[in-house]
């Protein structure tokens, strides 16, 4: 008898793991479907995915299942504290690449570059503009990013960091001969090699041409972009040290730093250059507010630090500088243009820009309507263009 009530206790305790478990992932799933579903992260900067649309054909297609996953990673219950968990275990494990995102060799962040789908559509776009305009000079300036300009810093076995400038070539290569390329990447590839490594644990940005925690070029990388764009234009730069430099945040924890969520790999600084001598009116097309400056300081003290640079997203922003008589200038672009924005202002009395995700009608019939625009520069960053759902509207 005590054999067998033995064996009946060592079955009872055997399950119990099993119960716990079974318990723990209900009260997950319970969790998961009565708690309140998230549209934004304001950590990672971005929109959730929602709960997909159920009908037989996308369940037939596959849609369905793949939207459920991307909706339950992005719901999942305290997902930010477990993704942060889990990059402190693969880091301290030995893993140099997390969440397609390498750990580079100095301490930074070096988001992973995938070869992309929507290459033709961009340069059919790119050229449309291009052919449309009928006055004024067109260029194009692809910024490749800390994937190709760092690539000494990546672990071994990275994927091939030449992928990205063979990519801008091919952009280049068939592109309008319209439009003029301009070659920044060998400029931020020079200017790189001349970069100090800085340790970590000082959190500064000093020289670098990429932030450390986000996929944005920095304020002097912007600078170096700046210089490619009057060598291209015929214009003389002006000197970097001509400008007031301020550090205005020493905690900017960007977008590669979201994916990861992990303390240990510090923060950034955000440095913004003024000149003394502008004379300047920033106006806003969907607001109609009108400011001094184009700058907007409320953002740094929220996560989307990097808003700070031309007040975050707007279809059309007109700023003149009145210290500057004539000239005109329209940018076509993703958000690295907005740090490169002030520096152009000593070149032009108007600078137009443009996102064409929020902008109605194509740019194109403004810049026919407006003789005034001699110059006209087409600006993407090589990492997320490829998603860029404003390319479209470019014409």
């Amino acid at each position: 008898m005590s054999n067998n009530s033995d064996k009946k206790k060592i079955g009872i305790l055997d399950r119990i793991p099993v119960y716990l478990i079974c318990a723990v992932t209900l009260c997950f799933i319970i969790v998961f479907f009565v708690s309140e579903k998230k549209t934004f992260s304001q950590n990672e900067n971005r929109k959730l995915a929602q709960m997909p649309e159920f009908n037989f054909e996308k369940i037939k297609s596959g849609d369905f299942t793949s939207g459920f996953e991307t909706f339950v990673a992005d719901q999942f219950p305290a997902r930010d504290a477990f993704m942060r968990l889990m990059a402190e275990v693969e880091r301290i494990t030995g893993r140099k690449e997390i969440n397609d995102i390498y750990l580079a060799k100095d301490g930074s962040l070096i988001e992973r570059y995938k070869y992309p789908k929507n290459t033709a559509k961009q340069i059919d776009q790119f050229s449309k503009l291009a052919v449309n305009v009928e006055n004024a000079r067109c260029m194009l300036m692809m910024v490749p990013t800390a994937v190709s300009v760092y690539s000494d810093l990546l672990p071994e076995n990275a994927n091939d960091p030449d992928l990205q400038q063979q990519i801008i070539s091919d952009i280049y290569s068939a592109a309008s001969d319209k439009l003029q390329k301009i070659d920044v990447s060998t400029r931020l590839k020079d200017e790189a090699k001349k970069t100090v490594s800085e340790p970590l644990t000082e959190d500064v940005t000093g020289n670098r041409l990429f932030y450390r925690t986000d996929h944005h070029w920095t304020t002097y990388g912007a600078y170096i972009g700046y210089e490619a764009f009057c060598e291209a234009a015929g214009l003389t730069p002006i000197p970097l040290s001509e400008y007031k430099g301020e550090v205005v945040s020493e905690n900017f924890k960007g977008t590669i730093y979201s994916k990861l969520n992990d303390p240990y790999f510090g923060a950034d600084r955000i440095v913004s250059y003024s000149y003394p001598d502008w004379k300047l009116s920033v106006e806003y097309s969907d607001t109609e507010e009108v400011t001094d400056t184009p700058y907007n300081k409320e953002y740094l003290s929220e996560k989307d630090q990097y808003s700070y640079f031309l007040n975050n997203i707007h279809p059309l922003i007109t700023i003149t500088n009145d210290a500057v008589q004539d000239g005109a200038i329209a940018l076509v672009k993703d958000s690295y243009a907005n740090s490169i924005v002030p520096f152009l202002l000593a070149h032009y009395h108007t600078v137009y820009v443009f996102d064409t995700r929020y902008y109605k009608g194509g740019p194109s019939k403004f810049i026919n309507e407006h003789p005034e625009i001699s110059d006209v520069l087409i600006l993407y960053n090589m990492n997320t263009i490829d998603n860029d759902t404003g390319i479209g509207g470019i014409f």
